[in-house]
């Protein structure tokens, strides 16, 4: 039993001895297109009843967080994951919105992925998206960690307001008695280069883009 444990520790410190160059994960370039671009950061959104608010995105930001690996307790090399996120904000403050990706190696999901998450007022959707293919994961409200499941699925184009948008995100809760907070976005259509262009609250009131 000794020897045994003496070969493992031994390989221990062979594996720390071969130390490895940091490992780097980086978004995939297919998954940027998801966020806004820069002549598209401020629109309007017009709801059923006549009502305008206004949307202002910032610019795309980005940064690199580590992460350690071990074995056996002793250091073995350092992952490090791209984090990318625009935020958002909206004259009716409770529709604040932002978008992330993240670069991961989980092991559970299917492979070319990032982990995308979009907050919205006291939504929070999360999948995983290879370009223009979605996994959901699940969706929450804000302080509450109950999940609910949602229908994710790519449009060629949408139309709204007489333009046509190409490359849609469009999410659609199932169950949409289930949350408990007003103004919960149960429906997102969401394009590229272009950010949100419709939504549903509640499953009653829908707002639209208006052109610019």
């Amino acid at each position: 039993m000794k020897t045994k444990f003496l070969i493992i520790l031994a390989l221990a410190f062979v594996t720390a001895s071969c130390t490895k160059p940091t490992q780097s994960y980086y978004v995939q370039d297919s998954n940027r297109a998801w966020f806004a671009d820069t002549a598209n950061l401020k629109f309007t959104m017009r709801d059923d009843n006549g009502v305008s608010q206004s949307f202002s995105f910032a610019d795309i930001d980005q940064y690199m967080s580590q992460q350690e690996s071990f074995f056996m307790g002793i250091y073995v090399k350092d992952f490090e994951f791209e984090h990318v996120y625009q935020s958002g904000f909206s004259s009716f403050s409770t529709l604040n919105m932002s978008v992330s990706l993240t670069a991961d190696n989980l092991e559970n999901a299917p492979e070319g992925t990032d982990d995308f998450r979009m907050d919205f007022g006291p939504a929070h959707y999360t999948m995983r998206i290879d370009g223009n293919k979605f996994y959901p994961r699940y969706c929450y409200e804000y302080n509450n960690d109950s999940e609910m499941e949602f229908i994710a699925e790519y449009l060629d184009k949408f139309n709204v307001h007489d333009v046509e948008y190409q490359g849609i995100m469009h999410l659609k809760l199932v169950d949409v008695a289930y949350p408990w907070m007003t103004n919960f976005p149960t429906e997102i259509y969401y394009a590229k280069h272009y950010g949100l262009i419709q939504c549903t609250l509640d499953d009653k009131l829908t707002l639209y883009r208006l052109p610019d």
